[in-house]
């Protein structure tokens, strides 16, 4: 049985790498949209001046809008990523 808590520690976790994974992801997928919950999303991870998120946050907080993009997109394994990182990171 795993016993790693994920409310004490991230440990053993790959955090970062899922992370990274699933940002990959969703810019594969919105590459040349003009859509503007993106172009938000975007903005507010390369924020510069005022509220910038980190990633994890920044998944975390739109869970529904990633599912949404990754099921209109036939994205399995994007959304097998998306349920991993739900379970063990946020």
């Amino acid at each position: 049985m795993d016993t790693t808590d994920r409310y004490r520690t991230f440990k053993g976790i790959d955090v970062d790498g899922q992370t990274a994974r699933m940002i990959a992801r969703i810019e594969l997928h919105t590459q040349g949209l003009d859509d503007p919950f993106w172009v938000y999303f975007f903005k507010r991870r390369n924020a510069t001046q005022g509220m910038r998120c980190d990633d994890q946050l920044l998944l975390s907080s739109f869970v529904n809008q990633i599912r949404e993009l990754l099921e209109s997109r036939g994205d399995e394994t994007g959304l097998a990523w998306l349920d991993q990182l739900e379970c063990e990171c946020f």
